[in-house]
């Protein structure tokens, strides 16, 4: 991702098939598309195992982690969420916790 990321994370939302955030539009941009890859290959682990689409998913590399979650009206693509996304190594659990108790 060639886009400048602050160390904090920052956090997306997800609504009518939209991703929407107060950071400029390359890092929405460079999110929804993380996002996208990321709910993409949770739903095709899902479907070998048998399981639902993913209401939530977390991706760590050396310099990036990425975090969505739905808010539980559903998993597809117009239903609401939230997500974050940023340059440090954090607890994934933690991130995931900060998106799921953003403010709807």
């Amino acid at each position: 991702m060639s886009a400048p990321q602050p160390a904090q994370p920052t956090f997306f939302t997800l609504k009518d098939g939209l991703v929407e955030s107060s950071a400029d539009q390359v890092l929405v941009d460079a999110f929804a598309a993380d996002f996208q890859g990321l709910r993409h290959f949770g739903g095709k682990i899902g479907d070998a195992l048998g399981f639902e689409p993913p209401w939530s998913g977390v991706l760590q590399e050396d310099d990036l982690s990425v975090a969505f979650a739905y808010f539980g009206e559903g998993t597809g693509p117009n239903d609401p969420g939230a997500g974050a996304l940023t340059t440090r190594k954090t607890l994934l659990y933690e991130l995931l916790t900060q998106v799921t108790t953003q403010p709807g």
